[in-house]
């Protein structure tokens, strides 16, 4: 081998020319230290996604794909120290959260996420930052029973305030998203046939104007027992709830139904339109004491009093009307709903549209 610098030929593996005395091979530069205090970086053996580890204080930040961004990941925990906050438990986490998503949600909402909060109620004292796919997968297990759209809710709720906790780098990965629910299975929802809805006219009571109330407008049933009596027009109605979609929308009533509507104004005794109904007026009391009641006098098929709105889609549909006008009177944000859970297509209308009738 030659000197770097003088170029004389040299015994291999020389550190320095005997010659002129330059240091032959460098030595790699040795990371600067960091300062006391601030956390150090180190990198995990094997072959790892994030094989960087942020740690300060003997509490592992997180796991990171690169030396550079474990790096940032202390810097921006500069000056602060892994108090309260870092270690915040599952119930802190939620209240922090809620704080922030309450705003933006109904009152029927914050209360579905109440009753996942509670679910998770073995991990409320946890350390949020512990918790992995395993600890939530434990407590879901016993409620797998629960219909899909509850355990999806549950788990929304602890996938939503993984994210938050991200962003607060209180977490590296969100674990919530990989909890396991049973498949769902969609089952083809039922809605009131012609023959129901005759039985329903003729049976002329009080319970089952409302019912038909509901067919014709395709309102939820809680948006009929909440309706101001000045929000009545006669031909429409001015209501709803749930989402942004379906507040304060235009609700059409269809002519068949406009007089079951002027038999409660004329009843009425208080501001909500149903304040002179003779039933029960809460919508979970009027299900269980009034609806499922009259559909067995009527010998009507067991079905939610949701079906009277699937039951008015399915119709609305059937008589043509824009797939547009029946999403703004139904108060979907989009159409997909209206056509994938709302609209219902019988037998005999599929034999008809593929002989051209």
């Amino acid at each position: 081998m030659d000197c770097k610098k003088c170029r004389v030929e040299i015994p291999g593996g020389s550190k320095f020319c005997p010659y002129c005395g330059t240091k032959q091979d460098r030595e790699p530069r040795k990371a600067l230290k960091r300062a006391n205090g601030t956390g150090t970086v180190y990198k995990l053996n094997g072959r790892r996604r994030r094989p960087w580890v942020a740690s300060k204080s003997r509490t592992i930040i997180g796991y990171y794909e690169t030396k550079t961004a474990a790096i940032e990941a202390l810097n921006r925990l500069a000056g602060r120290t892994l108090d309260e906050r870092y270690n915040m438990t599952f119930s802190e986490v939620f209240e922090a959260w809620k704080a922030e998503h309450y705003k933006e949600i109904t009152d029927a909402g914050r209360a579905s996420y109440n009753r996942a909060y509670d679910v998770f109620a073995p991990l409320h004292r946890k350390k949020f930052r512990d918790l992995r796919t395993a600890d939530f997968q434990i407590v879901l297990d016993p409620y797998m029973g629960q219909s899909h759209s509850t355990l999806s809710k549950h788990k929304q709720l602890i996938t939503q305030m993984s994210v938050w906790a991200i962003r607060e780098e209180l977490l590296t990965t969100n674990f919530a998203k990989f909890v396991r629910l049973p498949e769902n299975v969609k089952k083809e929802k039922e809605i009131f046939s012609g023959t129901d809805i005759k039985k329903l006219e003729e049976d002329g009571s009080e319970a089952a104007k409302i019912v038909l109330m509901l067919i014709y407008t395709g309102m939820r049933i809680g948006e009929l027992f909440s309706l101001p009596l000045d929000d009545y027009h006669e031909t429409y109605v001015v209501g709803g709830e749930k989402t942004e979609a379906g507040r304060n929308r235009v609700i059409p009533i269809c002519p068949e139904g406009r007089g079951y509507f002027r038999y409660f104004v004329e009843q009425a005794e208080g501001p909500l339109l149903l304040s002179g109904y003779t039933g029960q007026r809460v919508p979970k009391n009027f299900r269980e004491r009034d609806y499922y009641p009259l559909l067995n006098k009527l010998g009507i098929e067991r079905k939610t009093p949701h079906a009277t709105r699937h039951t008015y889609a399915s119709r609305a549909r059937r008589a043509g009307m824009a797939p547009e006008i029946l999403q703004k009177i139904l108060g979907h944000a989009n159409y997909s709903t209206t056509a994938n859970i709302y609209i219902h297509t019988d037998i005999e209308e599929l034999v008809r549209a593929v002989e051209g009738g």
